[in-house]
């Protein structure tokens, strides 16, 4: 892809390690002496130490610039391309495949692949995509959102979508899928909380405080965005939609997994805007 790839840290360590697997020490060598990092990396003697050095430099030096046959490129993404140019996907890779697939979604972005070729069971790696537009990119929503949660101390939020980046990151796709419906429920509730403290008190359940949130304006009934019964509406079916799938692995896939989060994230960065434009004087 054009451009630079702002990956983070577990997708710069998890291409580290594909290109442990390298046949020979001299290889991995060889990438030092290219692109001149072995003016920062001494090479250690054996395939695993040179890889180890290489990731500790890395994830210290993520965004230096290094000059490639393809021009100035940063070294998070020159070791995520050299990962895709000289590793295959196979029995041994393939759970680290699979885990820089997951950080990469994390970071706004999509590992492009073959399909299997001849006697192959396994994709082959080309290359790095923008999972979506650069104006909804994930990476940068969330950063906005978790910026908004700390300013209105949302902690408990806060943890929840945490975990959700973390569980999807693992692959452990069912808890990510239940932290995104924990972590909605846990803003609504702060919200609420924040804006009408006397009245959301006596309201005991996360539906009680979003109909108070609805019947106070925030939530717009004639905009559909809540409403109670059996009306179409957006929160409501969201939620009925983070619900679907149970805990037992299996159960989900990645790609949804993802949606999941994409979309509460979106959601709760919507509402925080509201809140601090319609509702600037009521900021902790």
């Amino acid at each position: 892809m054009s451009g630079k790839l702002k990956i983070g840290r577990g997708a710069v360590v998890t291409a580290c390690d594909l290109l442990g697997f390298l046949k020979t020490n001299a290889e991995l060598e060889s990438i030092l002496l290219e692109y001149g990092l072995d003016e920062h990396i001494r090479p250690s003697g054996s395939r695993e130490k040179t890889a180890l050095a290489v990731k500790q430099f890395a994830v210290k030096n993520p965004d230096l610039e290094v000059h490639s046959d393809y021009g100035w490129k940063e070294l998070r993404q020159l070791l995520v391309d050299e990962a895709i140019r000289r590793v295959q996907w196979d029995s041994q890779t393939a759970s680290l495949w699979e885990k820089l697939e997951r950080y990469l979604n994390l970071d706004g972005y999509s590992l492009l692949t073959q399909a299997p070729e001849g006697w192959s069971d396994y994709p082959k790696p080309t290359g790095v995509t923008a999972s979506m537009p650069q104006y909804a990119e994930l990476q940068e929503s969330a950063s906005e959102l978790e910026q908004l949660l700390d300013r209105y101390q949302m902690s408990t939020a806060a943890r929840h979508l945490k975990s959700a980046r973390e569980n999807l990151a693992q692959g452990d796709l069912e808890a990510a899928n239940g932290q995104c419906r924990t972590f909605l429920e846990a803003l609504t509730d702060s919200i609420a909380d924040g804006l009408f403290a006397a009245e959301s008190a006596g309201r005991s359940s996360g539906l009680q405080k979003r109909q108070l949130l609805a019947e106070r304006g925030f939530l717009l009934k004639e905009k559909h965005e809540f409403g109670d019964g059996p009306s179409q509406t957006y929160l409501p079916g969201l939620a009925k939609l983070l619900h679907t799938d149970g805990s037992h692995p299996g159960i989900t896939t990645p790609h949804d997994a993802l949606f999941r989060l994409q979309i509460v994230v979106v959601t709760a960065r919507w509402l925080l805007k509201r809140l601090e434009q319609q509702y600037p004087g009521r900021a902790p």
